[in-house]
């Protein structure tokens, strides 16, 4: 069988796949030169590993009977119809993401954004700094999302002793379950996390008027997707009028943001860049992921995280 990969792997991982995968003929888009050729290349291979843009790509890609995403979330591909069962890589990245945010959080709450530009600066302010650090212990969450990621937040939000409640319509671990109860539910919170993906749903979710409703030092967090924001405009001027106590930004409306953007510049806020479901060995584990569920596949065996397209989530 033709294998034509779509990820973005380091000649480890190429190593790892060409020592396994002996009987089959892979084909690593990065070595082949022209997009052109690159897209013959998918059209004729019998299995993807990896997420192809220009979208249209995969529609296009009729002869495929297995793809194997090397991402959680696969929104840019909801509608698209091909004959391939299709897999995605699941919770794969909800561990990181979830450390990602609750690092942002105690960075914030301990002074560490502040710390490590006085020390850029060389410049001492030692016990000065002591009374405005404060504590995770105890604060009131919210997690918009009751998926894999928000679960992994509230475990170790839990040894904090946090109180947490989801936001999701029909979760049964929510408790929050339409953006009216959402509304009333945010003045009390000292941190709301967005774990949401992108859907016609959750578009917009978290508006202004949600972010006027917030508590002068709460924390706002997004992991998941971007858009969930109907006004960023809001935010940031939330952040430079001291309205909200910071943000905590792994996704943003247009990524990357450029240079003149105004969230660069916005107090008490870390932005990770979309890096969030990134550790050190997350290309030998989607790697991994595809070997096990190759080896299911030629042998008839149910495949790991078959998703739909056609949710988007």
């Amino acid at each position: 069988m033709k294998i034509y990969i779509d990820t973005p792997f380091y000649e480890k991982q190429k190593a790892m796949l060409r020592s396994s995968v002996t009987d089959d003929i892979l084909e690593f888009k990065d070595e082949i030169a022209g997009e052109e050729q690159q897209l013959k290349a998918l059209l004729r291979a019998d299995i993807l590993l990896g997420n192809p843009k220009p979208v249209e790509w995969l529609q296009q890609a009729v002869n495929l009977k297995w793809v194997q995403l090397y991402s959680a979330g696969f929104e840019y591909y909801k509608g698209i119809k091909i004959p391939a069962v299709v897999t995605n890589m699941k919770d794969y990245y909800s561990q990181p993401c979830a450390e990602t945010v609750v690092a942002g959080i105690l960075a914030l709450y301990r002074g560490m954004d502040t710390f490590t530009l006085l020390k850029s600066e060389k410049k001492w302010v030692g016990y000065t700094a002591r009374n405005e650090l404060r504590l995770l212990r105890e604060k009131k969450v919210i997690i918009l999302g009751a998926g894999a990621i928000a679960k992994r937040i509230a475990k170790i939000l839990s040894g904090f002793d946090c109180t947490v409640s989801f936001y999701a319509r029909t979760a049964e671990e929510a408790s929050i379950h339409s953006p009216a109860e959402l509304v009333d539910e945010i003045p009390n919170a000292d941190i709301i996390i967005g774990c949401l993906p992108g859907t016609n749903e959750t578009k917009g979710l978290f508006t202004a008027d949600m972010i006027g409703k917030m508590k002068s030092d709460s924390i706002f967090c997004n992991v998941g997707r971007g858009n969930l924001l109907a006004d960023e405009q809001a935010l940031i001027d939330a952040l430079n009028n001291k309205k909200i106590g910071g943000a905590v930004l792994d996704v943003t409306a247009q990524e990357p943001i450029p240079a003149d953007h105004y969230l660069w510049d916005c107090p008490n806020t870390i932005l990770s860049q979309h890096s969030g479901g990134g550790n050190i060995t997350e290309y030998e584990g989607i790697a991994e992921l595809f070997l096990e569920n190759l080896k299911r596949f030629k042998t008839g065996k149910p495949l790991k995280n078959i998703i739909q397209l056609e949710k988007g989530y």
